[in-house]
């Protein structure tokens, strides 16, 4: 069914597209797509544009690989900070990564939504994502679900990934940190022959934690080839692999209210339980083919599979100090096949400069889930103390509590437009419609439902640009994701609909050196998930959520040696219509109404030896809900530093100091509830050594 649907889009985009006026097209921007390079541009952006960042409607933010690299970042969420807008949620016990942009989350209890080189990578239960392989980090704000498909109107995040080079290359960084972590990544390639370039990224890394009896390790293998068989047609394969070993850890309990009362080392769970095993793989090939001068076709398929298995004790009611747990036992599976079919125009018609999309994508997913639970009772707490933790207790028997197959059918066809006239004027229009298919089986109950929601995502923005220095535009555009799994009566959830408005000024001065984004928006969503208060382990759709704000963001760049780099966010999300009053008015979790972060780096003398680098940096986060339940529990807010320093030992090798939470601030990162909360890391030091040629 799969095939036929891409089938029938190809079909379809290709009638549309070789209309005779756009086949006159003539290329207007840069090449679209090249496979052995690094940076692959409109094909992998996320908003699939080649422009003048000046004249893009919409508010963009990107992070590349070389401020990765200055920061020492090593895992996705260190990079939320500097995204501006965006805030860490529940990491399910530290599964994945999990976020909200704009105050909008998506689906608590699935990870994050996210875009692997405009692939969906946001089904399942996938790993944390780990930066050896990102090339850069884009965070498209606002609605962008007429080109990418499910996402939030909050917006949408894109990773592109490291891609064959057209020269020989080779890296490896070494690390030893705080509570003995070691890590070791290497990155090498080149041209195999011609045409043909290859490229391999690996990493290990093992470690303990600054929590008790918290042990993990990865293994990333990353290969991918590159292929360019004739002038205009090129191939690109992309495999990344993911083992990892975790503690499903659910952190600490507030005692009074006060989520930081007990040492943030503490380890309630039980450290018999053994390791969660997770596993993500995803496949990605895609082939592109210049039709003609400005004109071009790109095919792509898509294939992930994932698990996520594992005994775990979480922690359930605080009565007293006496922290009464559950025990869990996971066993959860899914694959996830999905393909896209594009042709882009780039020319001139009717004297307007045209950037034109068209294409269709499908998916066909399919999600196992069977879990059992231990709740506890009165004669059965499998409690402990919370401050005189004895571990070690019988396993109480867990019965099944889930063991359910989803099945979820998708497909769509989309349309965008971005129309320059001259540097001043830009005119960005896109259509998206979706038919889904949803299934769900649940082998407990015997029983079955279905739901078919279908939808069409309009978006329309401007641009307006009176000098090389300055621009103003607006954004308007409407949102659909489909929410996974069943509530607590195993009925499927209405799928969540979005409406967003924003409006902000750009500037470019200092000959560029000094850019940015000031912007202003206004989001609403129906149909968010939030916790069950009456069935642990559930969601519920609350009835409307409403979040408004502003943000800023600017980039200096003095010279090759100086970067500095700053976000600030206001954000006001809350509930503002639901059938249960005592929600109304209540703020989204973990979402603080301020937040801001700065990163600054200077290096001498770039890679020559002897060169000296020195980064540092701040991020503030200030208070929020601790749930969603309006109890009035509280997050505290929080400052936390970070520096780096490097040196450049000779021209292949340098060595790197990378220091987190500097002061050592006792901050909690997130929570799900005041009986699951997660703490930041106290100071963590990392040296590290990076030999390239």
């Amino acid at each position: 069914m799969l095939r036929q649907s891409l089938a029938s889009m190809a079909l379809a985009a290709s009638a549309t597209l070789l209309a005779p006026d756009i086949a006159r097209a003539q290329e207007a921007g840069e090449e679209q797509a090249i496979v052995i390079t690094g940076s692959r541009q409109a094909s992998t952006s996320i908003s699939g544009l080649v422009i003048d960042p000046l004249l893009l409607p919409q508010n963009v933010r990107l992070l590349d690989d070389r401020l990765i690299d200055q920061a020492g970042f090593t895992d996705l969420s260190q990079l939320f900070d500097l995204a501006g807008g965006m805030s860490r949620q529940n990491s399910f016990g530290g599964a994945w990564d999990a976020y909200a942009i704009r105050g909008f989350s998506g689906d608590i209890n699935q990870g994050p939504d996210l875009l692997v080189n405009r692939f969906s990578a946001n089904r399942g239960f996938n790993a944390r994502r780990d930066v050896a392989t990102v090339d850069s980090f884009q965070i498209l704000k606002g609605p962008a679900s007429a080109l990418s498909g499910k996402g939030e109107p909050g917006g949408s995040i894109n990773i592109v990934t490291k891609a064959p080079l057209d020269h020989f290359h080779a890296e490896a960084d070494l690390s030893h940190a705080s509570y003995d972590t070691r890590r070791g990544s290497v990155d090498f390639g080149g041209p195999a022959a011609a045409g043909l370039g290859v490229r391999m990224i690996g990493v290990y890394q093992q470690g303990d934690s600054f929590r008790d009896y918290n042990r993990s390790d990865r293994l990333l293998i990353a290969p991918s080839i590159g292929w360019q068989p004739a002038d205009g047609v090129r191939f690109l394969y992309q495999l990344e692999y993911n083992l990892v070993h975790f503690t499903h850890d659910r952190g600490l309990v507030a005692f009074n209210g006060d989520g930081k009362a007990l040492p943030r080392d503490r380890f309630l769970g039980e450290p018999n339980d053994g390791q969660m095993r997770q596993r993500t793989s995803q496949h990605q090939g895609t082939l592109t083919i210049d039709l003609a001068h400005g004109i071009a076709i790109e095919a792509g398929m898509q294939y992930r599979d994932g698990m996520l298995a594992g005994q775990s004790t979480h922690n359930s009611a605080l009565i007293g100090t006496r922290l009464g747990r559950q025990l869990r036992i996971h066993d959860y599976s899914w694959q996830d096949l999905s393909g896209r079919i594009e042709l882009s125009a780039n020319g001139s018609l009717l004297g307007v400069e045209h950037q034109l999309r068209i294409g269709g994508d499908a998916f066909d997913y399919d999600q196992r889930r069977i879990f059992h639970r231990f709740s506890p009772t009165a004669a059965n707490p499998y409690d402990i103390d919370i401050f005189n933790p004895v571990y070690g207790q019988p396993k109480p028997a867990a019965t099944l509590n889930q063991d359910l197959l989803e099945r979820l059918r998708g497909k769509s066809l989309y349309a965008q437009d971005l129309m320059t006239l001259g540097s001043m004027f830009s005119l960005l229009l896109g259509v998206r419609h979706d038919w889904i298919r949803q299934h769900n089986i649940n082998y407990r109950t015997g029983t079955q439902d279905r739901q078919s929601p279908s939808v069409t995502s309009p978006r329309a923005a401007f641009t307006f640009a009176p000098s090389q220095n300055v621009s103003a535009y607006v954004s308007w555009g409407r949102s659909f994701r489909f929410n996974q799994g069943v509530d607590a009566n195993a009925d499927p959830f209405a799928p969540e609909r979005g409406e967003a408005l924003e409006g902000g000024v750009k500037y470019a001065l200092l000959d560029k050196r000094l850019t940015g984004t000031l912007s202003l928006y206004r989001i609403t969503k129906d149909n968010v998930l939030v916790s069950d208060g009456t069935s642990s382990g559930f969601s519920i759709a609350a009835g409307r959520a409403r979040s408004k704000g502003a943000e800023f963001d600017a980039n200096l760049a003095i010279d090759d040696r100086l970067t500095v780099t700053a976000v600030y966010a206001y954000t006001d999300a809350k509930v503002v219509r639901d059938t249960r009053p005592g929600l109304v008015g209540t703020r989204l979790l973990n979402i603080p109404k301020h937040s801001g972060a700065l990163y600054g780096h200077w290096q001498s003398a770039g890679s020559q030896p002897g060169s000296v680098g020195i980064g540092a940096g701040a991020t503030y986060v200030g208070s929020r809900p601790g749930d969603d339940v309006a109890s009035g529990f509280r997050l505290p807010d929080y400052l936390t530093a970070r520096l780096n320093l490097s040196y450049q030992l000779s021209k292949g090798v340098s060595v790197h100091l990378d220091a987190e939470n500097l002061f050592d601030a006792y901050y909690l990162e997130s929570s799900y509830s005041n009986v699951w909360i997660t703490p930041g890391a106290p100071r963590t030091i990392r040296g590290r050594a990076v030999l390239s040629l």
